[in-house]
């Protein structure tokens, strides 16, 4: 199954022979299938007893080397996967589904396996979306890394110039991959006319040049373009290699369509500031999805949501894609497009006093209430069972300003609120009551307990690889519980395409989640049976705590 690196002697589909040397950057495949080829399976057997049906899916799910029949469970791939945040949420609207995660983090892949999910660990630049084993691709979803754009990163992304030539290489995408509608093939066999019927220079004496001739016909372009090239391209316009990975967003979309994958849904999660400060980037995805020369599909919008609106404990603003192939998905709501940038980009006319000169239409978005009432607050205190009186400091203690009577630096919040986005640096958090002095907290933050805030429930299968001899990997727990989709949201826009609908299963998660069902004691403190922490009873955590499909609990053990 090796790339096709022919010469002029490669044909069309018509069996015309393609002019200049041109070959289509096709994938080889042999047209192996299990149901027609298979004689281990023709007696029963099952896909992953099959070498021949796991070596042609691989590093696929072997079952995958069938061909998806109707009214199967819907197979999806999700890209950069992390520790399963976006599952999580997938599997509370549907948990028919069969997904494939992406991830090359080792940490996120082991934790996103232990939780039951099949995980690819693998950086996705050295996978080619046109593997014959994904023909049968229903769903995609991508959460592409956003350290480039994040406030909290370099924000090398933020370069004006690199993301126009990033935004002008992927408006280039549906040429690269097949998708582009012209008048006039013929100058790919040799033939007086250029893409849209015009004469080549030079070529007026051609005897089709005024006439229709047998080279001449309109239709798409064969994909002059391999993942591969088109990355590296990509990469070559900008100077940190991750902000090119948002390309992936178009290069799996348009290859698994290539090759016959009935995709019908595509969704995104990224950092606000890809609409903030590049929306020429959220602008080059949906024109060519939308767009007649691209994959011309009914609907793309582009939302800032909060998780905190949808359920969470803590805020988690992000900005969310949704693309459907036919119609338009559940919860479609249309809005108000200017007024929507207005909003979006005040910052942007304040500053510039005009709109910026590339970004996607706002007229449209996802608004999974449908006007049912909001789902109830939660603040830090109720998620954690602590007193509502009670103060979070995220920094350690700093000395006070003078001038305002507050510590330097922020990092200080009640907890009778919606805590802050959750940020690595708080696996060190402390908790104080009021009339004690900023910094002297002596109550921590278990790591169960800081998934619980984003989303995940408190026996999430957290997996630490040692890098080292006696390393706990806490903070690098704590960076993949930052780094997560929260669960929350990843419910509300699978259920926009996919699955059931999210109200009612979020909102028993949430209850369950977050103890909702308890009554407040005198003291402001939630009841509860028993208040667990990661570095608590062990025994205790393991009979409570035990997971649902990874290893027997008596194995299984949180990692710290």
């Amino acid at each position: 199954m090796d790339e096709v690196h022919g010469t002029a002697a490669a044909t069309d589909a018509y069996g015309r022979p393609y002019a200049n040397g041109f070959t289509p950057a096709v994938y080889d495949w042999d047209g192996w299938t299990c149901e027609d080829d298979c004689t281990v399976c023709e007696t029963g057997a099952d896909c992953a007893d099959c070498r021949a049906c796991t070596d042609f899916a691989f590093p696929y799910p072997p079952h995958w080397a069938r061909t998806w029949q109707e009214g199967e469970p819907e197979r999806g791939v999700e890209a950069f996967g992390g520790p399963g945040g976006m599952a999580t949420g997938r599997e509370l609207v549907d948990d028919g589904g069969d997904w494939v995660l992406i991830e090359q983090n080792r940490d996120a892949a082991a934790t996103a396996r232990a939780a039951g999910y099949w995980v690819v660990e693998a950086d996705i630049r050295t996978l080619d979306p046109r593997h014959p084993a994904l023909r049968g691709t229903r769903r995609f979803h991508g959460s592409p890394p956003c350290q480039t754009l994040s406030d909290g990163g370099k924000r090398s992304a933020w370069n004006s110039q690199e993301i126009s030539e990033l935004q002008s290489i992927m408006w280039q995408a549906s040429e690269a991959f097949g998708f582009l509608e012209v008048d006039d093939l013929c100058s790919l066999y040799g033939g007086p006319h250029h893409y849209y019927g015009d004469i080549i220079d030079g070529m007026d004496d051609h005897p089709d040049a005024h006439r229709w001739g047998e080279l001449c016909g309109g239709g798409h372009l064969p994909p002059c373009m391999t993942p591969a090239a088109f990355r590296e391209w990509a990469a070559s316009a900008v100077s940190d290699e991750r902000t090119a990975l948002m390309a992936e967003m178009l290069i799996w979309p348009m290859c698994l369509v290539q090759i016959g994958a009935p995709l019908v849904s595509i969704t995104m999660e990224q950092s606000a500031n890809l609409l903030k400060q590049t929306p020429a980037l959220a602008e080059a995805i949906q024109s060519e999805i939308t767009s007649p020369e691209g994959f011309g599909w009914a609907w793309c919008s582009w939302q800032i949501a909060d998780a905190a609106d949808f359920g969470a404990a803590t805020h988690r603003e992000r900005a969310w894609m949704v693309a459907t192939r036919y119609e338009q998905p559940r919860y479609a709501d249309h809005v108000d497009g200017q007024a929507a940038a207005r909003e979006m980009f005040a910052h942007v006319l304040k500053k510039t006093g005009k709109l910026p000169d590339w970004m996607p239409e706002l007229d449209r978005r996802i608004e999974p209430y449908q006007g049912r009432p909001a789902l109830p607050v939660v603040t830090v205190a109720q998620a954690l069972n602590l007193p509502v009186t009670w103060w979070a400091d995220t920094r350690g203690k700093r000395k006070v300003n003078p001038k305002t009577g507050r510590p330097n630096g922020g990092g200080s919040f009640p907890l009778n609120q919606v805590g802050m986005c959750v940020t690595a640096p708080w696996y060190g958090i402390k908790f104080r009551p009021a009339d004690v002095p900023q910094g002297e907290g002596t109550t921590t933050v278990s790591l169960p307990d800081l998934g619980a805030l984003v989303g995940f429930r408190r026996d999430y299968p957290w997996t630490y690889i040692p890098a080292r001899a006696g390393a706990k990997g806490t903070r690098n727990i704590a960076q993949m519980i930052a780094d997560a989709v929260s669960p929350f949201m990843g419910a509300a826009i699978s259920a926009a395409v996919q699955g059931e609908d999210w109200y009612k299963p979020v909102s028993g998660y949430q209850a369950t989640l977050y103890r909702l069902h308890k009554q407040a004691e005198p003291n402001g403190r939630p009841k509860t049976e028993v208040q667990l922490t990661l570095f608590g009873n062990q025994t205790l955590l393991r009979t409570l705590f035990a997971p649902r499909k990874a290893a027997p609990a008596a194995d299984w053990k949180p990692a710290v």
